[in-house]
């Protein structure tokens, strides 16, 4: 009777790490988002999804460079420029001034060396929204380059 439990105990306790490694790097990660609404397209074509004031997305792990379009259709701060500052897996990669309102900025920001897992966060801060739906920023489709 020992030997069942032990033998029921084992398989738990394998069960239970094997779930929590498949949860630490889940291979849905790269279809999340946060504080991204749907995509838009605007008059010439342009894909894009409006932020909040902070959002994030995932990028493939191995990915050397990633070229993220942004537009701040409304001007920062005293018509000063829009500031979005980003994070890549909690560590800030850049600070991305968007000056005109009129004009697609894509910035292409070296990733840091790739890592154990399949993906990794990509998180950004905009300096400020505007009204009630809290409008940060217009991102386009990212590009990565391995």
């Amino acid at each position: 009777m020992k030997s069942a439990r032990r033998g029921g105990l084992w398989l738990g306790v394998v069960l239970v790490l094997a779930l929590g490694m498949y949860l630490h790097d889940p291979p849905w990660a790269g279809g999340i988002t946060s504080g991204l609404r749907t995509w838009e397209e605007d008059p010439p074509g342009t894909r894009f999804r409006w932020t909040t004031g902070r959002a994030s997305f995932f990028v493939p792990s191995n990915a050397t460079t990633m070229t993220l379009p942004m537009r701040a259709v409304f001007p920062g701060v005293n018509g000063g420029p829009t500031i979005v500052r980003v994070s890549v897996d909690g560590r800030r990669l850049a600070d991305v001034q968007l000056a005109n309102p009129d004009l697609w900025v894509r910035t292409s920001l070296p990733l840091p060396r790739p890592t154990g897992r399949r993906y990794r966060r990509v998180d950004l801060q905009v300096s400020r929204v505007v009204g009630f739906p809290l409008l940060g920023v217009e991102t386009g489709v990212v590009v990565t380059d391995r």
